[in-house]
């Protein structure tokens, strides 16, 4: 097994995604602070963010049409974004539903550990100047 290193590199990337609820891309992690640590490249930010996610330290997110996402909860929980101005968020309001995997489980034959739902829609304002 090989041992991770905890550099302050990993250690920045790690804490600023679990410090935002803004579901950040490797990007935006990256311009959150580069002015901390200049050398920083965004390759090293993206290789990390990566190992992190395979590690289960943070959740990676897939989005249609869009650069994924990371999120520092990892408690079960849904998201939901907006597909006009791509607002994403958290939907702790919504029940996580085991029953779910348990169906997911009888139907494919796996053993099913979790499963993640995003929600695709209009928010708000973008629902709003829709109608104007």
């Amino acid at each position: 097994m090989i041992k991770e290193r905890n550099t302050k590199q990993k250690m920045l990337i790690l804490e600023t995604v679990r410090s935002v609820c803004t579901h950040p891309t490797a990007e935006q992690v990256y311009e959150m602070i580069s002015g901390e640590m200049p050398g920083l490249s965004l390759g090293t930010v993206y290789r990390n963010l990566n190992r992190m996610a395979e590690l289960g330290q943070l959740r990676r997110i897939s989005v249609t049409n869009s650069p994924d996402r990371f999120d520092g909860n990892m408690s079960p929980h849904h998201h939901i974004c907006c597909v006009e101005c791509g607002e994403f968020g958290d939907r702790f309001d919504l029940k996580y539903d085991e029953a779910l995997d348990t169906m997911a489980e009888k139907k494919s034959g796996y053993k099913i550990i979790k499963h993640e739902t995003v929600f695709y829609g209009l928010c708000k304002n973008c629902k709003t100047n829709l109608k104007n």
